[in-house]
């Protein structure tokens, strides 16, 4: 199996990330193929990237002319192997934040976790909606609804069906739903039926490890990050994962399943998101 790190930047970020990126060369296993997606343009700024020269030789930048919002870190990487036509049932993309330090076993706890035969989707931490709130969960092969990104997300190439880019293309030129590539990613999971695990290995690979050990570099908790509203272009994650919740459902898009009893007077299609101070205390600034 082939294990590909994918990633984007900002224009103001791009000359920061060296740490996050030691941590991904500096993996047990070596990672196959380290691929950083570039636009042309930052659309939320108007901006161009200023590539440092050292980059060149630890990592495959590709420049793209479209820039997808935080699913950059992505959407091209999936054209990309297509295009070069990796194995898409041999091939897994471990798609990454650029503010994060990741523990030095991570390629390898997935490597040992992820089945040839099973295409489920492995992540450090994801939430469930349980009465109109957020359950956290990061307890090692349970299920969730939402797969959070920012810890590292492991997916199969052979996910991504010919519809993918059609699906993508239906949300991405809504501000809310590109800012929230969390909620959109997840759902074209569940509407494909592929399960949502988290990953949680002791020593080797698990967000209680990784927030205890600092991995939240300082600027990821900064004003131009979007959980924080981008230098307030947008509202924060849970007021726009509402909307678009709603937009998916008026569009009968919504396929996000609850994996745990909820309240009988929750609506079980649209569950929208509310704010838990106790969720908000376990994981810290990064949401």
């Amino acid at each position: 199996m082939k294990f590909i790190v994918s990633f984007t930047t900002s224009p103001t970020r791009i000359n920061k990330c060296e740490i996050m990126l030691q941590s991904i060369l500096n993996q047990t296993r070596k990672a196959d193929l380290i691929i950083l997606n570039i636009p042309k343009i930052f659309q939320r700024t108007g901006e161009e990237y200023n590539i440092p020269k050292n980059f060149s030789d630890k990592i495959t930048i590709n420049i793209i002319d479209r820039d997808f919002g935080p699913a950059t870190k992505i959407i091209p990487t999936i054209k990309y192997l297509n295009d070069n036509q990796y194995n898409i049932n041999d091939t897994c993309i471990i798609y990454l934040d650029d503010d994060i330090k990741y523990m030095n076993r991570m390629i390898e706890s997935y490597e040992k976790t992820i089945l040839n035969n099973d295409n489920t989707v492995w992540g450090a931490i994801g939430f469930d909606f349980i009465d109109n709130k957020i359950k956290h969960k990061i307890k090692h092969n349970s299920k969730c609804s939402i797969i959070e990104g920012y810890a590292g997300v492991c997916v199969k190439l052979s996910i991504f069906e010919n519809d993918f880019f059609e699906y993508i293309e239906k949300y991405i030129n809504d501000i809310d739903c590109r800012l929230s590539d969390d909620v959109i990613l997840s759902n074209y999971y569940h509407k494909k039926n592929i399960k949502i695990n988290i990953i949680s290995i002791p020593k080797y690979y698990s967000i209680d490890e990784m927030l205890i050990r600092g991995a939240i570099l300082d600027y990821g908790n900064g004003e131009d990050a979007l959980h924080n509203g981008a230098n307030g272009l947008v509202e924060s994650n849970f007021n726009r994962y509402n909307k678009v919740i709603d937009i998916l459902n008026n569009n009968n898009d919504y396929y996000i399943k609850i994996n745990n009893k909820i309240n009988n007077n929750v609506n079980n299609n649209v569950i929208k998101f509310s704010l838990n101070k106790r969720f908000l205390n376990i994981i810290s600034k990064k949401i």
